[in-house]
């Protein structure tokens, strides 16, 4: 019989560790790795929040906490990144065609390797007997928790059990025990990878959950992220000399919020909160089995998140009417609590700054763990060293070129864990539509919708709030340089890695490119700082406006502070078409007031451009917001 000895993996994709071998191969461990999906930095009590998340807060005051651990911008990519031991774009654009997935190098060391819950991870079958010897879960990025969808298996068989009491959150914790209690049965080593929907929307969670949260959020945005950066300094997780993040234009101010916006404001972060609380609960099941089992102390366990908090979807015309304790329903967070979710960090998910790449990590293994228990570790881990790191722990070697594959770009952090040593973090490389970055030592340098690079100081300023760009032009180049040299070494599209652009566009560029792929830019410039006294929206594209059949009043600028009557209403009538038809022009707009934010509505299908209709703009998913200048 050989001894198991169980090494839980919580991962809320945000923690890593450093190199090490050492002599543990015959006694294979097993491995638990749990993973949340859009998780904040700020969102677990132990990391600053409010949400109750006892299970993972006595992880961490037993175990480790990592406060520089990092994922990348999304959640594929990361996905991929932790099954391939390198980014997205090195395993082949999640092709994996230069990587093996880590669950199947495990097999051939003899584990049952076994999943629940969501994959996303790039082209390998997470249920193909080679990769998982068990397999529950769905394919794609997102679920209905209550609903389900055609993306579901059980093994390779379709999975379609979605009864009224059916929800994703338990069932995932339910098989998950299911699959490990035959292993123990069997008395196999096991590699289980328990992969959470929550808290991704759709928000949902049962009644009494979300009501238990109901009023906790009414002191709006600010309030509840000065708290959690409070505590947050209290327990020593960031530095004092860092400048939080201020709130982005693209943020509405709460102060300026009618009274039943904040009321649904309040709901819609409930609902998210009540995800967190849930997804704990069904942890706490698990670590359960694992004292039942008398595997506890054994244990190790790594929880991260797959990328930072999201401002999810939704719309302003039907955010109220999303119940989070029904199917076919999506509620959603504001990005405004996206902005409290990543607390002290700039920006969310799909960017390459902190606020999208900085996740708590949990490591728990009292029998091997050398640093004492509730100890705040802040070496640089990375999603890509977690792959080094179990090939450490079960023994396993990587077959690297012989087999043609391409060398794993992190490194072992097992040293960190067991003999408290200093872990040398290699360079990073990030990359997603939307964004790229490369960290080298204490400096990054990012871009954003292929905006200039920023150059920052990771030690003095993680929070990312003073550019050094301008001051340090050569080492700004010397990094980007790098970024650009490592993307071609690994055969990236030449569309995919252009230089960068002059001007910079504000925060959901990304969302207006998906009311229009030929938007150019907007006045005023979405997400940003204007003048008062204007009179003008515009938008350029880089094709011709056309109108046939356009609805009228298709465009409407409301107040934040009053979100049912419009402040303008035009339609094609006061549209004017100007430098070839690639600009849509409304010069009647009324004057624009100081220090107030705007918002613009737009109806789906108003207008084509170069032969396409446009979208929506929604002031949800997808918004043109500004805010004017004093």
């Amino acid at each position: 019989m050989r001894r198991s000895l169980s090494i839980v993996i919580a991962i809320f994709v945000s923690g890593c560790f450093g190199p090490v071998v050492w002599g543990m191969a015959e006694e294979q461990p097993n491995i638990l790795l749990i993973m949340a999906d859009d998780l904040g930095y700020a969102d677990l009590g132990c990391y600053g929040g409010e949400i109750d998340t006892p299970n993972l807060d006595r992880l961490a005051e037993n175990g480790v906490r990592f406060s520089h651990f990092r994922v990348t911008p999304m959640c594929t990519t990361t996905r991929v990144a932790l099954m391939a031991g390198m980014s997205y774009q090195a395993a082949g654009e999640g092709s994996y065609k230069h990587a093996i997935p880590l669950p199947t190098l495990l097999q051939e060391a003899g584990y049952r390797t076994m999943m629940t819950g969501k994959w996303h991870a790039g082209k390998a079958d997470p249920r193909s007997p080679e990769v998982f010897d068990r397999f529950f879960g769905f394919l794609g990025g997102m679920t209905d928790c209550y609903a389900g969808g055609n993306d579901w298996f059980l093994g390779e068989e379709p999975f379609n059990d979605f009864g009224s009491d059916f929800d994703a959150t338990t069932a995932i914790t339910d098989e998950a025990i299911v699959f490990m209690d035959e292993a123990i049965d069997d008395e196999e080593p096991f590699f289980m990878f328990v992969s959470y929907n929550a808290p991704h929307h759709p928000l949902q969670a049962r009644r009494d959950t979300v009501e238990k949260y109901r009023g906790h959020y009414a002191d709006g945005y600010e309030a509840v992220r000065e708290a959690r950066y409070e505590r947050q300094l209290e327990m020593g997780l960031v530095d004092p000399d860092w400048t939080p993040s201020p709130p982005g234009v693209e943020v509405r101010r709460w102060d300026d919020l009618p009274e039943d916006r904040r009321e649904i404001e309040d709901f819609r972060m409930a609902a998210y909160a009540a995800m967190v609380d849930e997804m704990d609960a069904g942890i706490g099941r698990l670590l359960d089995l694992l004292k039942e089992s008398g595997q506890y102390d054994d244990t190790l366990v790594i929880f991260f998140s797959d990328n930072g908090g999201d401002y999810g979807n939704g719309s302003i015309l039907t955010d109220e009417n999303q119940v989070p304790w029904l199917p076919h329903n999506n509620p959603t967070s504001s990005n405004g609590w996206a902005w409290v979710k990543n607390t002290p960090f700039a920006n969310y998910k799909h960017a390459s700054h902190e606020g999208a790449l900085a996740v708590p990590m949990i490591v728990h293994w009292p029998k091997y763990l050398e640093q004492p228990a509730g100890v705040i570790e802040d070496e640089r881990i990375d999603v890509t060293d977690i792959y080094p790191t179990l090939l450490d722990v079960t023994g396993v070697s990587y077959p690297g070129k012989a087999a043609g594959l391409r060398p794993l770009t992190g490194y072992s952090f097992l040293p960190v864990l067991t003999d408290d040593e200093t872990f040398n973090a290699p360079p990073r490389f990030l990359w997603f539509a939307q964004s790229r970055a490369w960290i080298e030592d204490d400096m990054k340098v990012v871009s954003l919708y292929g905006g200039p690079w920023q150059l920052y100081d990771m030690r003095a300023d993680r929070t990312e709030q003073h550019d050094l760009s301008d001051e340090r032009p050569k080492e700004t180049a010397r990094f980007a340089d790098k970024w650009m040299n490592y993307a071609k070494s690994i055969g990236m599209p030449r569309t995919k890695r252009l230089p960068p652009k002059p001007g910079q566009h504000g925060w959901g560029y990304h969302r207006l490119r998906m009311f229009s792929p030929f938007l150019v830019d907007t006045f005023p410039a979405n997400s940003q700082l204007t003048a008062p006294g204007s009179q003008r929206l515009e938008m350029n594209f880089s094709k011709p406006v056309s109108f046939s059949k356009t609805s009228e009043n298709f465009i409407q600028l409301y107040e934040v502070g009053d979100e049912k009557y419009p402040v303008w209403t035009g339609d094609r009538n006061d549209a004017k078409l100007k430098n070839k038809n690639t600009a849509l022009v409304f010069d009647d707009v009324p004057k624009l007031k100081p220090d107030t934010q705007y918002f613009v509505l737009i109806k789906p299908g108003s207008f084509k451009v170069g032969g396409r209709p446009v979208g929506v703009i929604n002031d949800g998913a997808y918004w043109w917001r500004f805010r004017t200048s004093d």
